[in-house]
């Protein structure tokens, strides 16, 4: 099990950083909105906006950045023969661990943003 994971890490990661490297600016709107609060992380391993009035341009990156999202764990998971949502938990749970920086947002299990 343990060897399951790191290898569906590596592979999470090379797929993350394959997409951000095609999509530099994309990923720079989609980091600063999460450093401005706009965008959170949620446990299931998709984005979502903290305020749900936030600008049109917010929404759009979030569907963006998750149907990238939702496109790799579907290949990992097709490739590892796991579920989907187990890529997407497995990830999420990294984002909020280890990416996510003081102050930003991430929604806990009973579905209230928090701040890290």
């Amino acid at each position: 099990m343990r060897h399951l994971l790191r290898t569906l890490m590596a592979t999470l990661l090379l797929v993350g950083s394959l997409g951000l490297a095609a999509l530099p600016a994309r990923a720079d709107a989609f980091d600063d909105a999460r450093a401005a609060g706009l965008i959170g992380e949620r446990a299931d391993g998709y984005a979502a906006v903290v305020d749900p009035s936030a600008p049109a341009n917010v929404k759009a990156l979030v569907n963006d950045i998750n149907t990238k999202r939702r496109a790799a764990y579907q290949k990992i998971a097709g490739e590892k023969g796991v579920p989907v949502e187990q890529i997407g938990a497995i990830t999420g749970e990294k984002i909020i661990r280890e990416i996510l920086q003081p102050g930003m947002y991430y929604m806990d299990a009973s579905g209230s943003w928090k701040q890290k």
